[in-house]
């Protein structure tokens, strides 16, 4: 599973509640990098430069959230 940082990711970061044992600077948020079924074959055969392009965090349009009531 490949994930990237996503502490600035509008909805991403709002995931994970901080640990208060550990400091800031160790706990970043992280979310699943999505890979399209029509670029799997960039990611298994391209070069290092096409693998790396798909290295992205997902829109917030892709996400269905709604607030708990």
């Amino acid at each position: 599973m490949l994930t990237l940082n996503a502490d600035e990711h509008p909805l991403m970061r709002r995931m994970h509640k901080p640990d208060p044992k550990r400091p800031a600077f160790d706990q970043d948020k992280r979310s699943v990098i999505p890979i399209e079924l029509s670029d799997v074959d960039q990611w298994l055969h391209g070069s290092l430069e096409e693998a790396s392009a798909l290295l992205k965090l997902a829109p917030v349009e892709v996400f269905r959230a709604l607030p708990l009531s």
